[in-house]
């Protein structure tokens, strides 16, 4: 792409304008709003003559597309990004979340990572692509969709599901997440691109025992039983497991990591079994949770009062597998290690299989097909 007369400084400019104008707009899910967001993409992608479509797929539940036409010499690409966001809570930002604040040569909001700067990203790209009328072999699909945040069924499964002629004639997908790290210290900047993702598994923890009252405790309450299945399990360490992807993108980190820093990363899964360096390695959470399936307590509940020990107490821990793990696998892993089969029970998660949990997709990483891109 040659960009013929087109600005990019301005170009510049109205894309951190656009992200602003995109992270004001709150999408947070539950309950979504996205409607909103395709209403605002809608109306740049109309103020350059590109028509779009939108889908309602439940109150405020919206998806957009667009199609910048290439000579279908090639398959098309899809540029996808999702508008909902995640809760953010106001009391541990330092700016508004949703206030587009430029401050200090940052934009800050909810969103401005995940992915609402991917979206504007592409949205400029095609635009750019546009104004400069460079000649396209491939379509070029901009893609916004609802509810990633929360399963997508009001998004990506229901435009797959709903309006697979969206997708007519693509080849190829591009989506969170890339960057260039120029991380001081690194001797040289790193490019990085998402080709994967871990698959959720949802696993919940219920205790059970007699109710009481609080000023009468014991060691078998609910509560107290749940509380120690849980130290057991976040105790419990399983094995790393180092795909060939991972230690690719670590021995292109060591190539640009200060020079002991890299010692180790040529052969991973080897030095894994050090454990001084598995120490150093797993001290790192971004690090760790690429060699293994991790285990996250984010949801506890138990009594409505404080005075009333309950007949129940129920901790969901959001796990994230490795590829290839099996899931039934990992629930009789979760069973041995809480140890308390009478009264901590798994839920049955037969559900999450069906859903698409268990099946993972790698995107190739041979230079020959990124090029083609």
């Amino acid at each position: 792409m040659s960009g013929g007369g087109t600005d990019w400084g301005a170009l510049g400019e109205e894309a951190v304008e656009w992200l602003r104008r995109h992270l004001m707009i709150d999408t947070t899910t539950p309950p979504g709003n996205e409607i909103a967001g395709t209403r605002f993409l809608a109306e740049v992608l109309a103020a350059h003559d590109i028509p779009s479509e939108v889908a309602e797929s439940g109150p405020g539940r919206a998806n957009l597309v667009a199609r910048l036409a290439g000579d279908g010499s090639l398959g098309g690409i899809v540029l996808h990004h999702h508008i909902d966001v995640v809760y953010a809570d106001r009391r541990y930002w330092s700016v508004d979340p949703f206030g587009g604040v430029v401050k200090d040569g940052y934009l800050y909001g909810r969103g401005a990572l995940d992915m609402k700067s991917t979206g504007i990203l592409q949205l400029a790209a095609v635009l750019a692509l546009k104004r400069a009328r460079v000649p396209l072999k491939r379509d070029l699909i901009f893609l916004a969709t609802a509810d990633e945040e929360a399963g997508s069924a009001y998004g990506a499964r229901f435009v797959a599901d709903k309006h697979r002629p969206w997708l007519a004639g693509a080849e190829y997908a591009l989506s969170e997440l890339a960057a260039i790290e120029h991380t001081p210290g690194y001797r040289a900047p790193l490019g990085l691109i998402v080709i994967s993702e871990k698959t959720g598994l949802p696993i919940k923890l219920t205790a059970r025992g007699e109710p009481g009252h609080g000023s009468m405790p014991w060691p078998d309450t609910a509560p107290h039983r749940l509380v120690r299945a849980l130290d057991r399990l976040l105790a419990a360490e399983r094995a790393p497991r180092v795909l060939p992807e991972v230690q690719e993108y670590f021995r292109r980190v060591a190539e640009v990591l200060p020079l002991r820093e890299g010692v180790g990363y040529d052969d991973l899964e080897g030095s894994l079994r050090d454990p001084a360096f598995r120490a150093r390695f797993v001290a790192d959470r971004y690090r760790a949770a690429t060699v293994r399936t991790t285990f996250a307590v984010n949801m506890l509940r138990a009594s409505e009062k404080i005075n009333v020990i309950p007949p129940e107490a129920v901790a969901d821990v959001d796990c994230r597998m490795l590829a290839g793990d099996d899931p039934q696998e990992i629930l009789a892993w979760v069973r041995g290690v809480i140890a308390d089969d009478r009264e901590v029970v798994l839920s049955d998660f037969t559900r999450y299989e069906d859903e698409g949990c268990g099946r993972y997709y790698v995107s190739p990483t041979d230079r020959a097909v990124l090029q083609s891109l």
